[in-house]
């Protein structure tokens, strides 16, 4: 017996609908007046909604896109729910992840990665020669990316970020002043 694949549909309209109301609270500042109502029907048409359609049918299992696409995707949409105006970064709250449009995403990106090309957070600590809350210190300022499965609860690093800090750091060391 197959298991049922999770329905997005009202997680995406929440997303859309969230974003819509800053969009309206921001126009409501720059112009009064000027807003116009736009139906969700147009919202799920939109980018924001073909990224989160996406992501619903690759996290079902529906699909399957190129990792880089699919990174893409989840970039553009976290980058559009938490960059502030005037800022110069952004950052993900880890309890974002727990939302259901977190996991939604999160389910997605893990689906984008081969097996192989993920390590656990014990073994990147491992490898890097740090302790475990570096690596999570790592993962929330984006130095190092990483996947959370959700059928398991467990996070996974990348490896090719591991490997990639792994040089940084030889040819940091190996530099002489």
């Amino acid at each position: 017996m197959e298991a049922e694949r999770p329905d997005y549909d009202e997680v995406i309209d929440q997303a859309l609908l969230l974003v819509y109301s800053h969009y309206h609270r921001y126009v409501a500042q720059l112009k009064p007046g000027a807003f116009t109502s736009i139906p969700i029907e147009e919202l799920r048409a939109g980018p924001l909604g073909e990224n989160l359609t996406r992501l619903a049918k690759i996290a079902r299992g529906q699909v399957r896109e190129s990792k880089e696409d699919v990174l893409d995707a989840i970039e553009a949409v976290v980058q559009l729910l938490f960059w502030p105006s005037a800022a110069d970064d952004y950052t993900v709250p880890r309890s974002f992840w727990d939302t259901e449009l977190g996991r939604m995403m999160a389910l997605a990106k893990y689906r984008a990665f081969e097996p192989g090309e993920l390590v656990s957070i014990g073994n990147a600590a491992q490898q890097l020669g740090v302790a475990r809350p570096t690596i999570y210190r790592w993962m929330d300022d984006r130095t190092l990316n990483y996947v959370r499965d959700d059928m398991s609860g467990r996070t996974f690093v990348v490896r090719r970020d591991i490997d990639n800090l792994k040089r940084v750091v030889q040819d940091w060391d190996g530099d002489t002043v």
